[in-house]
């Protein structure tokens, strides 16, 4: 069964269809919630300062979506990167928003 980090991770993640995770006073977690505003995307902001058990949902994130780096983006459930990257070439949350990826998952019925 998942760890208790995993399933409030899942919960999370599932609470929206664009949840941020952020750190405070971080300037990508700022330009990512500008670029989806902009957009007129809605989203979720979870600061991993916030969370009782922060460090160890980021380390779940890491460990999962080899992502180390804030902020962590997630359409529809989906790890989508940071602010403008990701592991995999086609991630970064700003990258999608710009060649309209981002809509295309939050209007997929997946």
């Amino acid at each position: 069964s998942p760890s208790p980090m995993a399933s409030e991770l899942d919960t999370t993640v599932a609470s929206a269809d664009v949840v941020v995770f952020s750190t405070r006073g971080c300037p990508f977690c700022r330009q990512v919630k500008k670029g989806l505003e902009s957009q007129g995307v809605a989203f979720t902001e979870v600061s991993f300062d916030g969370l009782a058990e922060g460090d160890a949902v980021r380390s779940e994130i890491r460990s999962r979506h080899k992502a180390t780096s804030v902020p962590a983006v997630f359409v529809k459930r989906k790890f989508v990167g940071g602010c403008n990257d990701g592991p995999e070439p086609w991630m970064g949350a700003l990258k999608l928003l710009a060649n309209g990826g981002l809509q295309e998952m939050l209007n997929s019925k997946l």
